[in-house]
C-alpha cells in the first residue's frame, strides 16, 4: 500500500471486500469502519451485513464476556483489533495480553487517526502552532481553554476542533511531524498520522484470508443459485449456471 492519504483499493476480485465491525458500545466501532473504507476502499459498516466477508471484532481496554461470545459466533475469517489505541499509552501491552486471553492476535488501532483527513488549512494552523511552541496539555478542555487563548474565540475553535480530529496523541504526533519537517505538506503529515494509527497492520492478515474469503463467497453464491432454482426461477439457466460453478 501507498503512504497517500488514501491508499490503493483492497478488494477481492471482483466484488469489493466486505467487513463488518462490531464491538461493545463506545470502543472505536463506527469510527474503525469509517476510517476503513476511507482508506482501502472497502465495504465496511457496524450491525449486521448479510453475508459480510470478513469480521472485525473491536475490543475496549480488556475482553468482555460479550466480546467472546460475538467472537465464537463468527463465521466468516475474523480480526480482533484492540481500539482506541492512541487514547492509551500501554496499547501494545493490552493488545498482546487480550492476545493471550483470546489465543489469537489482537492489533492495537486508532481509527480516529486512521481515518484522519486534514486539509490545506489545518496544516496552517498546526503550522503556526509549532512555530509558537504551542503545548498540548492532557485534555482538550485545557487546551481550548488555555491562558493564551482566553477571549480569542476563533482560537479557542480551532483549538477545540483540532483536538477532536486527531486527539491529544494525533495532535501532537503532527506537531512533532512538522518540528522534525517544517516544510512537509499535508499529506506527509496526513500520512504519518494513518501509520501511527497501526491500520496498515490490518491488511496482511486480511489478505491472508483471501483463500476462506472466496471459498466463503463461493458458497453463498451456491446456496443463493439452488434457492432460485428450488422456486422455479428461470430454471434451466439457474441449473446450467449451477453446474458450471459446481466445476470450478
Amino acid at each position: 500500500l501507498s503512504e497517500n492519504t488514501r491508499a490503493q483499493p483492497l478488494v477481492i476480485r471482483p466484488q469489493p471486500l466486505v467487513i463488518a465491525v462490531s464491538g461493545m458500545p463506545g470502543a472505536g466501532s463506527s469510527t474503525l469502519a469509517s476510517a476503513l473504507a476511507d482508506r482501502f476502499g472497502v465495504v465496511a459498516a457496524v450491525g449486521d451485513m448479510d453475508p459480510p466477508d470478513f469480521a472485525i471484532r473491536v475490543i475496549g481496554a480488556q475482553v468482555r464476556a460479550r466480546d467472546r461470545a460475538a467472537i465464537d459466533a463468527t463465521q466468516v475469517p475474523l480480526l480482533v483489533v484492540a481500539g482506541k489505541s492512541d487514547t492509551r499509552p500501554d496499547a501494545e501491552r493490552m493488545a498482546r495480553t487480550a492476545s493471550r486471553a483470546l489465543g489469537q492476535a489482537v492489533i492495537p488501532v486508532s481509527g480516529l487517526l486512521a481515518g484522519v483527513r486534514l486539509d490545506a488549512t489545518d496544516r496552517d494552523i498546526l503550522g503556526q502552532w509549532r512555530d509558537a511552541g504551542i503545548a498540548v496539555p492532557t485534555s482538550a478542555a485545557a487546551f481550548a481553554a488555555a491562558d493564551e487563548v482566553r477571549g480569542d474565540a476563533p482560537q479557542q475553535q480551532a483549538r477545540a476542533r483540532m483536538m477532536a480530529l486527531l486527539g491529544r496523541t494525533g495532535l501532537v504526533a503532527a506537531l512533532e511531524v512538522l518540528e522534525a519537517s517544517p516544510d512537509a505538506t499535508v499529506a506527509e503529515v496526513n500520512a504519518a498520522l494513518h501509520r501511527r494509527s497501526g491500520v496498515d497492520a490490518l491488511v496482511t492478515p486480511i489478505k491472508q484470508a483471501a483463500g476462506a474469503i472466496a471459498a466463503g463467497r463461493r458458497v453463498r453464491r451456491l446456496a443463493g443459485l439452488r434457492l432460485l432454482s428450488a422456486r422455479g426461477f428461470d430454471r434451466p439457466a439457474i441449473e446450467q449456471r449451477l453446474i458450471t460453478e459446481s466445476a470450478r
